[in-house]
């Protein structure tokens, strides 16, 4: 079939170019949603992408993006008349129908950007088939299919790296292990057991830790947050630890963590007994080492995995990033609308993953574990209890699910879970997947009173079984 060039479709879209950059100045949301997908020469109109480069260089200066700052960022390059004034910035937050939907206006700007590569593509290939300089045939396939290559690459990204390269990466480690005489190790955990099955959590690695309510895996992430963040305090370094709560608020966890550091019960503040100067004391310390800890909390009831990607984009940009918290996982919304919870939590799974991966920080879920737990003489968790167990299980780099034997005792016998402020309770924490290392048993201990984890006072309390 023959097209008259007269009748062709318009290689671009001046209003979702428009659209997009409406919304880059109005959110920073946005901001972070274009920038990790749209590059400047993906924009048709050059006015366009003199703006979309003021934006990234505000956005990588860390400053305020809004009308005012990237006026001011293209008056300072000399670069404001020719992008058409004031106005026409003006005219561009006017074009953002729906700021929310700035990924969507980003794909348009993509796909009409990938056809003018196609079209030039095209183009080149009808000069090589009718240049009598390229002597074969072969030699002008080979060539088209280059073209048609170089499109192809610029839309999908990171290619395929060579073994060689990776190889030479590897050995970099090695080396580094025989000069200090360590041992290759990743983010420790704080638990001598555990670093010791686990050998810590890695860049890219997404942990699940299951438990049925009251089993205390809040407790055991913060007590993994409150470690962490010692460590990047200790050696001086930059770096931070970022917590999304979506069932508790950002207080509730700080008032958690201000208990597990000092060692006193939140109840002390609810009693009409009122506080000891030795419990007031014991609170402002624990206040004071909280102060300089590089924890960052979230606690937005209602986030989806694109969201959360981005602040995290943005507080690795700034502070620097050691890992990501979630608590806890099926309460995330899906990016995309669908009656299929199993569906979307699939893809929630497989987002955190993914973010993991691009951050190259360990991300680490909790996920609430079925009902059917209840109902087994046995209730030690499986695999099988994860909700949505499959999608998870599959994306999950190491999967730990917690049990008490003690809680399950106290129910039984009806009496009260904490007898005493110095009660330590014994807490396993079953490794049922690990893709890098040995799965197995850990046992630690609980202080119900306090919510927290502790070492046990034994040499040898795990036990591992190869995968």
């Amino acid at each position: 079939m023959i097209v008259d060039p007269l009748s062709r479709q318009a290689l671009y879209s001046i209003e979702a170019e428009m659209a997009v950059l409406g919304c880059m100045l109005q959110s920073p949301k946005a901001v972070d949603e274009v920038l990790a997908v749209l590059n400047e020469d993906d924009f048709y109109r050059p006015a366009h992408a003199i703006i979309f480069r003021a934006i990234r260089q505000l956005n990588s200066n860390h400053r305020e993006i809004d009308h005012l700052t990237v006026r001011v960022e293209l008056q300072e390059r000399g670069l404001l008349t020719e992008v058409g004034g004031q106005s026409y910035l003006f005219d561009i937050e006017l074009q953002a129908p729906a700021i929310s939907n700035a990924k969507y206006y980003a794909d348009i700007v993509i796909d009409m950007a990938t056809l003018r590569r196609l079209d030039v593509a095209a183009k080149n290939i009808q000069g090589h088939v009718i240049n009598p300089d390229i002597e074969t045939v072969d030699d002008k396939v080979e060539r088209s299919e280059q073209e048609i290559f170089e499109v192809g690459r610029r839309r999908l990204g990171k290619q395929f790296a060579h073994v060689s390269s990776l190889a030479k990466e590897f050995f970099v480690d090695v080396d580094k292990i025989v000069e200090s005489g360590k041992p290759l190790f990743g983010l420790p955990t704080g638990f001598i057991d555990l670093d010791r099955i686990t050998t810590g959590f890695y860049p890219g690695d997404f942990v699940i830790i299951g438990a049925r309510p009251a089993m205390g895996k809040t407790s055991l992430v913060l007590d993994f947050a409150l470690n962490v963040a010692q460590g990047v305090r200790r050696e001086g370094k930059k770096g931070t630890i970022a917590i999304f709560s979506l069932e508790m608020s950002s207080i509730q966890l700080t008032r958690r963590m201000v208990s597990m550091v000092s060692g006193i019960s939140m109840g002390v503040l609810k009693s009409d007994k009122g506080l000891s100067e030795k419990q007031y004391l014991g609170l402002a310390d624990a206040c004071e080492s909280l102060y300089s800890m590089p924890i960052y909390i979230d606690d937005a009831s209602d986030v989806t995995p694109m969201e959360m990607r981005g602040k995290c984009r943005r507080l690795k940009a700034e502070h620097g990033l050691d890992l990501v918290i979630i608590d806890y996982l099926q309460l995330m919304r899906g990016s995309k609308k669908t009656e299929n919870r199993v569906q979307e939590i699939s893809e929630i799974a497989r987002a955190c993953k993914s973010m993991a991966k691009e951050l190259e920080i360990p991300v680490i879920a909790l996920s609430q574990l079925s009902r059917a737990v209840e109902n087994r003489d046995d209730k030690r968790p499986q695999l099988s209890d994860i909700r949505e167990s499959g999608s998870i299980e599959a994306e999950a780099d190491m999967v730990m699910l917690l049990y008490r034997d003690s809680y399950y005792k106290a129910k039984e016998e009806h009496k009260p879970e904490i007898e005493s402020y110095d009660e330590v309770q014994e807490a396993e924490v079953i490794i049922a997947k690990h893709r890098n290392g040995p799965v197995g048993k850990v046992m630690l201990g609980f202080q119900p009173a306090f919510a927290r984890y502790r070492n046990l006072d034994r040499s040898s309390s795990y036990s591992n079984n190869e995968e």
